[in-house]
């Protein structure tokens, strides 16, 4: 079979044709999950649009050893990409998609060790957005400037957004023994996942300063970890808090028109200033008195 990608998986799940189902489940389900979000930054899109699946398919061969699936790009509508890639169909998008997954994994990489300096990341676009280019630029670098990083399409930063959830379960399963390494290559170009990759993985969270006042209903409350919902206008709120208030939330627990004091969290990690979460400072009741 010609194969626009091929990815290749080495280690303890994989061997003489018997395959840990959990380790096998991960590889396919996660490769398609990026290839997907990848094929759609590619687009021009910073999400993965409605209709997609049924556009574009994945024909996968098998082959004996450890490992390798041999991927070809069955594309219904080619009009929906552009340039080059929609010329030459599979090969073209396998090289451009196999480029962009790398850079954005050489993003979060550098963006994890400035975290761990404790540096504020910042990100420069130092090129305009062409929707038009075929293949990506690569260009990921940093400067001088102390956490500040430089991409040259801002699809870098998108892929790096859109991969991280299946990214990370990939990872998590590359351990150097289950799976000791995952290759995915197409004609011209490699890329490997190895356990030390696996430093991107986890959460760089911050407790932002703003506080914020939510009126609602805590619910699905597990006190001995410190975690629950806020219910809002039909809306849910992850939350934490911390244990002195414990009694406290315990006796407003499925009340409705609860007013929160709250604090938003985020996650550095993710590479954007969206809120997680929230975490609790006080409660009370709007017939009493507010916070006490």
């Amino acid at each position: 079979m010609e194969q626009d990608i091929r990815i290749y998986a080495e280690g303890m799940a994989f061997k003489d044709g018997v395959y840990d189902l959990r380790a096998l489940e991960t590889v396919i389900a996660g490769y398609r999950k990026v290839l997907d979000r990848l094929v759609a930054v590619q687009m021009g899109r910073r999400q993965v649009p409605r209709g997609l699946k049924s556009q574009l398919g994945y024909e996968v061969a098998i082959n004996k050893g450890s490992i390798e699936l041999l991927v070809r790009f069955l594309l219904e509508h080619k009009e929906l990409l552009v340039g080059v890639i929609a010329a030459d169909g599979g090969q073209a998008l396998s090289q451009a998609i196999l480029m962009l997954l790398s850079d954005a994994i050489d993003l979060r990489k550098i963006a994890t060790n400035f975290l761990k300096k404790g540096l504020t990341v910042k990100i420069n676009i130092n090129n305009s957005f062409n929707i038009g280019s075929g293949i990506n630029s690569g260009n990921v670098t940093f400067g001088d400037v102390k956490g500040s990083i430089s991409i040259s399409d801002p699809k870098i930063l998108w892929a790096a957004q859109i991969t991280r959830a299946p990214v990370n379960e990939i990872l998590n399963r590359v351990d150097g023994k289950s799976i000791e390494y995952i290759d995915m290559s197409s004609q011209e170009h490699e890329f490997r996942f190895t356990p030390d990759d696996r430093e991107i993985i986890g959460k760089e969270r911050e407790e932002l300063p703003t506080e914020l006042t939510v009126v609602g209903r805590l619910d699905v409350v597990a006190f001995s970890s410190r975690r629950g919902s806020i219910v809002s206008n039909n809306e849910r709120f992850s939350v934490t808090w911390d244990e002195q208030l414990r009694a406290k939330l315990q006796k407003v627990a499925d009340i409705d028109g609860v007013m929160f004091k709250v604090r938003p969290v985020v996650d550095h990690k993710r590479l954007d200033d969206a809120a997680i979460g929230l975490h609790i400072l006080d409660c009370g009741s709007p017939q009493k008195k507010l916070f006490d």
